[in-house]
This record gives structure tokens, sequence and C-alpha cells, in this order.
């Protein structure tokens, strides 16, 4: 027991050390140091230090939010913010508040200077028990397992840490039951701001990317752009996707994800699509799509188009397992015989 206990607390004074000292350019870095894994990590704080561009010019965090997302967790904390995960690839934001986590996984700008070649150190550690529990360094262009996303590299080693049963990386979306019927196009565009049918709070933030739908006290980001969304009483119905397949996310006014599904459309993927009309009855959601298809070959553009979807949001029913063959006399012999 004492034997142990010497040994990690070596390790832990040598990730400090490591911590504390500066990368000469040129040199190796130090092999990646696991003090701790700790089992079924919910989310984790994360904090980028010494990062910006009146200090480091280009030199950005390798592991940003999106890697933290991608690495999928529950949640993750980001500055003043809470990102809770609603379905594959999409979260729902609210501003932190008290939400608060046990872990804070770190990433520090080593050497903010032309010659740092975009060294940082990526530290992990436990506030309760003030402990490290993993460190390695980073830098721009390392190769690990012939691969050089420096982003995949550290979400792999905080998922090393700090351990999750959810796979890494973006889940698809499940395909719900859905129909399809051709309307008249009518002769206008849907508005330009805002959505059908919704209060006129609620728009579509284009400052970061993906661009979010944001309600005002909470927002939701998808893992592609926000290009339309409708409103019917409680409900929000978020599209996302291109012209070809179509992703849909269903949430209610307080930011609850209810359902999603993709839809594959008889579209050009550049085709321009707006949600309208949506319908909500418990057990199916219906939405109206107005379509721009795009342009001739000749530059002409095509005539818009109008589509009613009515998906199904119960899920199937399991498949009935095959009843057993009634036993035959010549079968119920033969294991006799055996």
């Amino acid at each position: 027991m004492v034997k142990s206990f010497k040994i990690l607390l070596t390790l832990v004074i040598a990730a400090g050390l490591l911590a504390m000292c500066s990368i000469k350019p040129g040199l190796q870095l130090p092999d990646p140091i696991v003090v701790r894994s700790v089992p079924d990590v919910d989310g984790f704080e994360l904090r980028h230090t010494g990062f910006g561009a009146s200090v480091t010019g280009a030199f950005q965090p390798h592991f940003s939010l999106d890697d933290a997302l991608l690495a999928n967790y529950s949640f993750v904390i980001y500055r003043d913010r809470i990102y809770r995960h609603a379905g594959p690839g999409s979260v729902v934001v609210r501003p932190r508040a008290n939400n608060a986590t046990p872990y804070l996984v770190e990433e520090i700008a080593d050497r903010p200077d032309e010659k740092s070649k975009g060294m940082s150190s990526l530290s992990i550690r436990e506030r309760d028990q003030r402990g490290l529990l993993g460190i390695r360094y980073l830098e721009s262009g390392q190769v690990e397992e012939e691969s050089g996303a420096v982003g995949q590299h550290a979400m792999a080693f905080v998922r090393k840490v700090l351990l999750t049963q959810a796979p890494a990386g973006i889940q698809p979306y499940a395909t719900a039951p859905v129909t399809q019927t051709p309307l008249r196009a009518g002769n206008g565009d849907p508005p330009l701001q805002g959505g059908d049918g919704c209060p006129p709070a609620y728009r579509i933030f284009k400052a970061d990317t993906p661009h979010q739908f944001d309600a005002g006290a909470w927002a939701f980001r998808p893992r592609r752009n926000v290009d339309s969304f409708a409103c019917t009483d409680n409900f929000i119905v978020i599209e996302s996707g291109d012209g070809a397949r179509l992703l849909l996310d269903l949430l209610d006014a307080d930011g609850a994800h209810l359902f999603q599904s993709a839809v594959a459309l008889p579209f050009d993927e550049r085709a321009n699509v707006t949600v309208q009309r949506l319908r909500v009855n418990g057990e199916r959601l219906q939405v109206d799509l107005h379509v721009h298809p795009g342009k001739h070959p000749d530059g002409k553009p095509r005539a818009r188009q109008r589509l009613r979807l009515v998906i199904s949001m119960t899920p199937p029913e399991p498949a009935p397992e095959p009843a057993a063959l009634p036993e035959t006399e010549s079968s119920a012999t033969a294991a006799a015989e055996q």
C-alpha cells in the first residue's frame, strides 16, 4: 500500500513539473501521463488559458469546444454556458448559472510566440481532491497513429482519463416513417426573418458556427447550420441539413428536446428549404416545406415547390419472434435415438 502510494505520488509530482516547464522548440514532446482514470463521468468544464488574437495571433486551442462536444459526454461547461447533448450531434445551450462539475480540462498556451510551433499543455484535474488526473502536450501538425488531427488526439486522451460509455464522434439521426405529399406551390415566398407561427424574439444566431436557433433563454445548436424553424402552441421544429437530406428537431418552448429525424428529399443538396405550418398531435409531426430547387443547367431558376411531411413519432414495435415449429414424429424419434 505504501509502495503504491509512493508510485502515485511520484507520478503526480512528475506531471506537475512537466506542467510548470516550458518546452524548447525542436525537442520531442513528453509522453502523455495518466495518473488516474475516473469511471462514469457525465461531463467536464473546458478552459483555455493564454490564447487570444492579441497575444498568439493565429494560434488557437487544439482541443476546441467542437472537439469537446464530439467527445460525447452528457454536458460540457465552457465559459458562461453549459452545452447539454440533445440527440445525436446536437446540444441545447443555456447560461451556466450554478451548474458545476468536479472535472476541469484546461489547455494552456505554453509558448505564445512565433517560435511556439503551436505548443500547448492539456491537463485534467479533479477539483474536490485538488488532484492531477492526467497531462499531455500538444503541437500543431503532430501525427499519431498516422493521423494529424490534433483535436482528435486530445479528445482520445480526455476520454482515456474521464471514462464514459458513450461512443465518440457524430452519431447519425434516426429515420422515422414519413409520407410526402406535393402541395400547390403558391405565389409568395416565406418571410426571410423569423419562423412561421413563432414569437418575434426567436431568431437564427449566425455569429457562431454552426448557426444556432436562439430562443433568448436558451439556444439549440445542431451539427449543421440552422436554416429555418416553425412553431405551433408549445412546439418548435428546427430545420438543418440540405435539400437532399433534411434534419428536423422538435423541442418545446422550454428547450426540452422531444424528437428528431432525418428525411430524404427528392431535390439537389443545394435546394433551399424552409419549414412552415407545424402541427403536432402527440403521435405525429406534420410540417410543410417551401422549396427553391435551384437553377436549370441554362441558369434559369426552377419553379418553387411545396411538400407536406407527416412523420410518425411513435417508435416502431419490435418484430415478433418466429413461433417454434411443431415437433414432428420423425424429429421426436431422432431426438430419442440421440
